[in-house]
């Protein structure tokens, strides 16, 4: 009886997903018509639900009626790509559904420039009359996200973003720590010229990451660099490098406050034939599973962005259940992963 019990499994979104070979955040925005998705990838996924005869029904008409709270999760647009581009994001995204699935709550997704213009309607998400709360994810400005609260009229919790004085709950990683770690790791294998490169210092998290990286250095008698504000494009990263392997003493470590750009450090380093981490060591932040197929394996910090969705939804239902307490700005806990990016300083 047991060897046949699997065959008789349900399908669901996760069989799907190791069908179409694809994650289950993608397979999910697909079945529900996402325009984030690709036309091609959406059908690769109708593909695959018919083959397991899998019927996808939306929440909504699940819990249509049981009074089902609906939530929306909101993050920055990133132009032409899907939401899955960011594979940060794309994790807080899954863990914000896996808790919502858990306590019958219904969660839609909708994007919102950073920079939204006050002539524009927020999106049609935002202005659903039966809407219960918002996830709002990313560094917003607090204008913006006082907009939102003032026309949505619903809690709203704020995750990977932190407001001084707000009257809103957060959620964020433990951005300082996982900065400190990583850059006192750095200084324990012998390193004391550490650059830091980092996207720009006006997002809580980036800024945080410094903060950490500036604590380290002090603690241990380094004078810590100014950070390097770049773009994430080849070109700017390649003149950054070249900039910045010019000055004297030339730094023996960088500290890439994003995986993706560490990628990209990596990769450029060798037009400079230094070679990681022999020559020069690398280190990154985020954890994200696509850039743990970089060579050499790239030491970098854990930071649990499916525990951010998931603890943003418990605090946002909790809300709009009554919650009365005073805001709530909760820190999730980093880790270092250490792996072979990373060497001893022998210069």
């Amino acid at each position: 009886m047991a060897a046949n019990s699997s065959s008789r499994l349900k399908p669901n979104i996760r069989m799907v997903a190791e069908r179409a070979q694809l994650s289950p955040t993608t397979v999910s925005l697909a079945l529900r018509g996402d325009e984030s998705i690709p036309r091609e990838t959406r059908e690769r996924v109708l593909a695959a639900a018919r083959e397991l005869n899998y019927v996808h029904t939306p929440r909504g008409a699940r819990g249509e009626q049981s009074g089902i709270c609906r939530l929306v999760f909101v993050m920055p647009d990133t132009g032409d790509h899907p939401v899955t581009a960011n594979p940060f994001y794309g994790e807080v995204l899954g863990g914000a559904e896996q808790e919502c699935g858990e306590r019958s709550a219904s969660l839609s997704f909708t994007v919102l420039q950073h920079g939204f213009s006050d002539q524009l309607p927020l999106p049609s998400a935002l202005q659903d009359p039966d809407l219960g709360g918002v996830l709002l994810v990313g560094a917003y400005a607090p204008a913006l996200v006082d907009r939102v609260a003032a026309e949505v009229g619903r809690p709203i919790v704020l995750v990977d973003n932190a407001i001084p004085g707000q009257p809103y709950d957060s959620v964020m990683a433990d951005d300082f720590g996982g900065g400190f770690l990583v850059t006192r790791h750095l200084i324990e294998l012998g390193h004391q010229h550490i650059a830091m490169i980092a996207g720009t210092m006006s997002a809580p998290s980036f800024a945080e990451r410094y903060r950490g990286y500036q604590t380290a250095c002090s603690r241990a008698g380094i004078q810590p660099m100014q950070p390097i504000e770049v773009i994430w494009e080849r070109p700017a990263i390649s003149a950054m490098l070249k900039q910045t392997l010019a000055q004297e003493p030339r730094p023996t470590a960088f500290f890439c406050a994003h995986d993706a750009y560490a990628a990209f450090v990596i990769e450029q380093l060798a037009d400079f034939d230094l070679r990681v981490p022999d020559d020069i060591s690398v280190v990154g932040f985020d954890d994200l599973a696509p850039m743990r197929l970089i060579r050499p394996p790239l030491t970098t910090i854990h930071n649990h962005p499916r525990s951010l969705g998931r603890i943003g939804v418990q605090r946002l239902m909790a809300r709009i259940k009554g919650d009365q307490q005073p805001p709530q700005g909760i820190t999730v806990g980093t880790n270092l992963i250490v792996r072979e990016s990373t060497r001893e300083n022998r210069t």
